[in-house]
């Protein structure tokens, strides 16, 4: 691939990237029309409220997810949802002491196991459905890594560089944006920098994955929500 059209597909998934991030953000938006529908603040919605807000954007996700892969598979011939090879000996080692590690984080910011906390405080048919918008809003968190960091090792001089193909840019990238935007939404300074910690592990684990997209998944899933 010549530089200026590898320089150009670099560009594409940096846009998809950034799409994935306005994804993430469509909830606030959500949010601040809903309070403004039920004249109340968020965490004084009814079960109901809370249900029918999960189902809504839960919808927006899976809908975005759904055209972002096919988007790259078929636009841009990077169907990720192919890369399925099973990482080394050493990429399990580091999975391991990331999990541990985003464990260790999750036990400082809620005080405790956050899905025991969750459905003690939900009950289980709230902790369903709440379960289930947690788990579709980590598709276009894993997504935007994946596509930040194709896009970063795209515009290096050589894709398979040993710096730009080991170095966490998707990491970075959703740490210095989803991440940081907890830096507002969180009440805890710690929590908030505690979230931009669990971005870095996300990309760092995509990479330990050997970008296996349904392990990157699995894993981002277990940093967020275990």
């Amino acid at each position: 691939m010549s530089s200026n059209k590898r320089k150009k597909s670099a560009a594409w998934f940096a846009v998809l990237g950034t799409v994935c991030l306005l994804g993430l953000t469509i909830e606030y938006a959500l949010i601040m029309f809903e309070q403004f529908i039920y004249d109340k603040l968020y965490n004084k919605f009814t079960i109901t409220e809370s249900i029918t807000h999960w189902l809504i954007i839960s919808g927006l996700w899976a809908i975005l997810g759904l055209l972002l892969f096919y988007i790259s598979a078929r636009v841009y011939g990077y169907n990720f949802l192919k890369k399925n090879q099973f990482p080394s000996t050493r990429g399990w080692v580091t999975v391991v002491l990331i999990l541990l590690a985003s464990f260790g984080t999750k036990f400082r910011i809620y005080g405790g196991w956050k899905p025991e906390i969750d459905f003690i405080q939900s009950g289980w048919f709230q902790f369903i459905f709440q379960t289930t918008y947690e788990l579709l809003g980590t598709l276009p968190i894993i997504s935007m890594v994946i596509f930040t960091q194709e896009a970063f090792e795209r515009f290096s001089k050589k894709t398979d560089s040993a710096f730009s193909a080991h170095f966490p840019w998707g990491g970075i990238v959703l740490a210095l944006s989803w991440g940081a935007t907890h830096l507002i939404t969180e009440r805890s300074t710690a929590a908030a920098f505690g979230y931009i910690f669990l971005s870095l592990l996300i990309g760092a684990a995509h990479l330990a994955s050997n970008k296996n997209f349904y392990l990157s998944y699995i894993f981002a899933v277990l940093i967020l929500l275990v």
